[in-house]
């Protein structure tokens, strides 16, 4: 029982802590990106109104270039946000593997012996 216990050291614990954090800072920064994308409507809207001195479906009937524009500033935004939580997903995924397979291999060699 003793040679379980010994089994997840500090290393173990740390690299658990660093997979967890990645992983819960996957959603909020993903929220966060959606955010700075709907955010880009406020800039538009205010760039309309200082600009233009219209709002921003008065600047899209006068300037309809302006609404792929912001449609892709958007999808921007989502993309990198999209990037970012996949590429923490990745390293939480990829640290609870590596434990657990250090674990294995460690729990085998117990067993052997």
């Amino acid at each position: 029982m003793n040679e379980e216990n010994d089994l997840f050291e500090s290393k173990h614990a740390t690299l658990w802590r660093i997979s967890m954090w990645a992983n819960g800072l996957a959603p909020i920064l993903f929220f966060i990106f959606i955010l700075l994308a709907l955010g880009q409507i406020f800039q538009y809207n205010l760039f309309a109104h200082n600009q233009y001195h219209t709002d921003l479906l008065g600047l899209f009937a006068r300037y309809p270039l302006y609404v792929p524009d912001v449609i892709l500033q958007m999808a921007r935004f989502i993309l990198q946000g999209a990037v970012y939580y996949l590429v923490l997903k990745g390293v939480s995924l990829g640290l609870d593997m590596i434990i657990e397979t250090n674990i294995n291999y460690r729990e085998k060699k117990l067993k052997g012996n």
